[in-house]
């Protein structure tokens, strides 16, 4: 137990450095859950559980002041406790919103009263013209701030944790279980509804249609439909742009050759 709860933190604070690295989406649960599913052991659950928490949080996503709440450990956290408990998805659903909104409140506390600290010191070094130094503060201020609290807190709360989970999942009534079984099945069609608000237009929707044509009117597999659909984004983003531009210049050619005529 205690391993694995080394372990579990140690992936909330490397998957952390990737603000540090470039924005690679390691954060997410579907990636998140098939690293905590390699730590315990059952990748199968660890696939199908970050995949259902990634269609929770496909939404999360920082605009102004508005903040949502962690990803990382209520990803994280919420499972390693569907794993531990043996009671899959469900749990993980009734789990990981309230554990993420709780570190948000740890996160911001963090960053309104610590992360001012290296920013000064930041400055301080611009002023002096040590920009090694600014990259360092840049560098441990996220790393004091942004990782090294996430690997104790889901250390922590998954070794503390489990015994507790397990009472109070087995104090909850069946009708509330069935309940949550009924609702993860709205999910998926959620998170495809919230992702298709955001990229479906006047210009996109055909190709939505298209996709779902090809799905149930056809028969073709997931896999086919996916490299159709970049044959023509190859085809609309770099073939036919390519050929308009060439356009122009065979015409004024042609029209060359008739004036010598």
């Amino acid at each position: 137990m205690l391993t694995q709860a080394i372990l579990i933190g140690l992936v909330a604070m490397c998957v952390t450095f990737e603000w540090a690295l470039g924005t690679c989406l390691a954060s997410r649960p579907i990636v998140t859950g098939v690293l905590i599913g390699l730590v315990m052991g059952d990748l199968q659950t660890g696939i199908i559980v970050g995949a259902t928490l990634e269609m929770v949080f496909i939404g999360s996503v920082t605009i102004g002041a508005a903040v949502p709440p962690d990803v990382i450990t209520g990803g994280i956290l919420g499972t390693a406790f569907a794993i531990s408990t043996g009671q899959g998805a469900e749990v993980a659903l009734t789990l990981a919103f309230p554990i993420a909104s709780l570190y948000l409140i740890i996160d911001n506390a963090l960053t309104l009263i610590v992360m001012p600290f290296f920013v000064h010191k930041a400055d301080d070094c611009v002023a002096k013209g040590d920009l090694k130094g600014m990259e360092r503060m840049h560098l441990l201020g996220g790393f004091i701030v942004k990782s090294l609290p996430r690997f104790f807190v889901c250390s922590l709360a998954f070794y503390l944790g489990t015994p507790v989970m397990n009472a109070v999942l087995n104090a909850i009534p069946e009708f509330v279980s069935n309940g949550l079984v009924i609702a993860g099945g709205f999910i998926p069609a959620l998170g495809i509804a919230l992702l298709a608000s955001m990229i479906v237009n006047k210009q996109t929707a055909i190709f939505f249609v298209l996709g779902f044509a090809l799905c149930a009117y056809m028969s073709i597999p997931i896999l086919g439909i996916a490299i159709i659909g970049l044959c023509l984004a190859v085809i609309l983003v770099v073939v036919q742009p390519n050929f308009i531009a060439q356009t122009p210049q065979l015409s004024s050619e042609g029209s060359f050759d008739d004036d010598d005529f």
